[in-house]
């Protein structure tokens, strides 16, 4: 995406007090490793208000340094980047961490809500954080527990380190910094359940609540219009339009079925297959038969079996569990944008006003990263939609929906209603 406020270029920062001041540090700092690189783009940035870099970043150096334990201070930037979903953080001092010791497994274990692997100490450490991103104070009970080994000048150290970096965090989303190329291999952000409210992100595994089934009350309904009362039975007759093309005018009957948790929370189509809709010519494929998101960047897949198909359960959970080991490689950032962008187009709009009118949160540039960050640590729903499922496909849906945490799988049966001149499209939840 491209960013809201260029970063100034090298050779202009160079020549800045600011940049003049950035290059001395680098020698210092990380035994020069950084001196042989281009400046960051986050102090090139910032750079663009003349004075407001130089009178943050002796701040930024400061904590940097040694007040804290190299291994706690990477902790903590690293805690704040998730929790408020910064990208350019969390790249940088996942590469950080890594070098002050900290082991991938411990750094993947930063972005979570479960602090039981972690020593007492480190785990009070990001409670602590936590309770200053969502309260703006640390509780008793947590200042109690990290008294045992900081005095006044680590708590004051502490609070300034994560206040910096969330204020750097501001910076970076809002402007839309890219990350560094330098940086080899920048670690994707993994996205905040906390932040999320749909599905098994509000809950913890294993207490998924029972799915209420309809079906037993759904066999009648009733129609009334100019003409009286009609009564609609379900029928097998194939449906026209076809279902997925009912999905993609009518997405709120996702919304009601696979965002059961959150029915507050709308779909807005990110693409559409088959192929031919918009081909992609640089090798990247889109398998299933729609991608939709929510208001919190959650993609939900859909996978529809229109009656005329051949049913085939295999072929169809094979895709599943394809998609919820490789969404990442099936859409990347590129393809994302590439697609809202076209999908945009065909309601001649811009991806940017289309999420306006579904009342998202995000700005475009946010949301797709989240989209991104959510395929590639597999948070994300699957749905399989269909007129009708057998009874042995219900029970599999049931137990992928269990196993696969944090992914959500759901069957949707579209059952179609009709007197013979009306019709009506009735969604009942499986898993």
């Amino acid at each position: 995406m491209r960013p809201r406020i260029d970063p100034q270029d090298v050779d202009e920062f160079a020549v800045t007090p600011a940049g003049q001041a950035y290059a001395r540090m680098a020698k210092e700092a990380l035994n020069g490793l950084l001196a042989d690189r281009p400046p960051p783009n986050v102090q090139r940035t910032i750079a663009n208000h003349p004075t407001l870099l130089p009178a943050i970043q002796p701040l930024i150096a400061h904590v940097a340094g040694e007040v804290l334990p190299a291994r706690e201070r990477e902790l903590v930037i690293l805690r704040t980047a998730w929790r408020s979903q910064a990208p350019y953080v969390w790249a940088h001092h996942h590469a950080a961490g890594l070098l002050v010791g900290l082991s991938e497994t411990e750094i993947a274990r930063v972005a979570s809500e479960d602090t039981s692997e972690w020593t007492l100490f480190e785990a009070a450490l990001l409670v602590a954080v936590d309770e200053l991103h969502t309260r703006s104070v640390i509780s008793d009970s947590t200042w109690k527990q990290l008294a045992e080994r900081y005095a006044e000048e680590e708590f004051l150290e502490l609070l300034a380190l994560t206040g910096t970096y969330k204020t750097l965090a501001f910076i970076l989303n809002s402007s839309v910094a890219p990350i560094d190329p330098w940086l080899e291999r920048p670690a994707v952000l993994p996205a905040d359940p906390g932040q999320m409210t749909s599905g098994r992100h509000a809950r913890p595994q294993g207490s998924r609540p029972p799915t209420p089934r309809t079906e037993a009350w759904n066999r009648r309904i009733v129609l009334q219009n100019g003409a009286g009362l009609s009564l609609l039975t379900p029928t097998t007759a194939h449906p026209e339009p076809p279902l997925h093309e009912i999905l993609v005018r009518y997405p709120d009957l996702l919304s009601t079925a696979a965002n059961a948790h959150d029915a507050g929370s709308r779909l807005l189509l990110i693409r559409r297959n088959p192929a031919d809709i918009m081909p992609d010519t640089d090798g990247y494929t889109f398998s299933a038969t729609h991608l939709f998101a929510d208001s919190k960047g959650v993609p939900t897949v859909v996978e529809v079996v229109e009656p005329h198909d051949t049913w085939n359960a295999n072929d169809a959970l094979g895709k599943t569990l394809d998609y919820a080991g490789s969404g990442a490689r099936h859409w990347p950032l590129h393809i994302l944008q590439r697609s809202l962008e076209y999908t945009a187009q065909l309601y001649s709009s811009t991806g940017e006003h289309l999420l306006m009118e579904m009342g998202y949160s995000l700005d475009e540039s946010s949301f797709l990263r989240t989209l991104e960050a959510n395929l590639a640590v597999g948070r994300l729903r699957m749905v399989i939609v269909a007129s009708k499922f057998p009874p042995e496909f219900n029970r599999v849906i049931e137990f992928l929906g269990q196993q696969l945490y944090p992914a959500e799988v759901y069957g949707v049966e579209l059952c179609r209603y009709s007197d013979g001149a009306h019709a009506a499209y009735v969604p009942t939840v499986v898993g």
